[in-house]
C-alpha cells in the first residue's frame, strides 16, 4: 500500500514538474518572437500578440499589409520550440504598423496642415467680414474651397462678401450662396 502511494505522489510530482516545464518553454517561446518581431522593421510588435500553448504559436492583432502578417508567421514558424503557428492576425489598409508608419504619418501631417490652412483662411474671411459689418454671414472652408451663407441686407453686401472672399490668401473658390433680404 505505501508503494502504491509512494508511486502515486512520484506520478503527480512529474506531472506538476512536466506542466511546469511547458508553461516555462511557451513563455520562452512567446518572449523569444515578441523579440524577433520588435527587432525586425517590417513587423510591428506593439500592434502583434503573441500566445503560446504547447508550442503552438498564435499571433493576433491588426496590420496594415498581408507582407507584414506574413513576415510575423514566418519569424513565428522559425523560432526553436515551436510546433505550429496559428496566424490570426488582420489586415486593414488603414492601420497603422511598420510597413505604412511613415506613409501614415506624412498623411496626418498633410491633413493636420489643411486643417490649419482651412483654419486661417475661415479666420481671415470672418474678420474682413466683421470689418465690413457682415458678421451674420456664415463661412464653411474646405480644402480653400468657401462657401458662403446666410441672408444679407442687399445685393452690393452679397457682392462684397463674395469678393472678400475672393481676394483671401489661399482661397481656390468661393461658392456664394448668399440670400437677399431687405430689412
Amino acid at each position: 500500500m505505501k508503494t502504491l502511494k509512494f508511486l502515486s505522489v512520484v506520478a503527480l510530482v512529474t506531472a506538476i514538474s512536466a506542466c511546469n516545464s511547458q508553461a516555462l518553454d511557451d513563455s520562452a517561446i512567446t518572449a523569444k518572437v515578441k523579440a524577433k518581431l520588435a527587432s525586425d522593421s517590417q513587423t510591428s510588435a506593439i500592434k502583434i500578440g503573441v500566445d503560446t500553448t504547447d508550442g503552438v504559436v498564435t499571433l493576433t492583432g491588426t496590420v496594415p499589409t498581408e507582407l507584414e502578417k506574413d513576415k510575423a508567421g514566418e519569424l513565428a514558424s522559425n523560432e526553436s520550440g515551436v510546433k505550429k503557428v496559428v496566424n490570426n492576425i488582420a489586415v486593414d489598409p488603414n492601420s497603422i504598423g511598420a510597413t505604412n508608419a511613415g506613409q501614415k504619418i506624412e498623411e496626418a501631417k498633410k491633413e493636420v496642415s489643411k486643417t490649419a490652412g482651412d483654419d486661417l483662411i475661415l479666420t481671415k474671411i470672418k474678420s474682413k467680414l466683421i470689418v465690413a459689418g457682415l458678421s451674420s454671414i456664415e463661412v464653411d472652408v474646405s480644402n480653400g474651397d468657401v462657401i458662403l451663407k446666410g441672408n444679407v441686407k442687399s445685393g452690393d453686401d452679397k457682392s462684397e462678401a463674395e469678393l472678400l472672399a475672393r481676394n483671401t490668401d489661399g482661397v481656390k473658390t468661393v461658392k456664394n450662396q448668399l440670400n437677399v433680404k431687405a430689412a
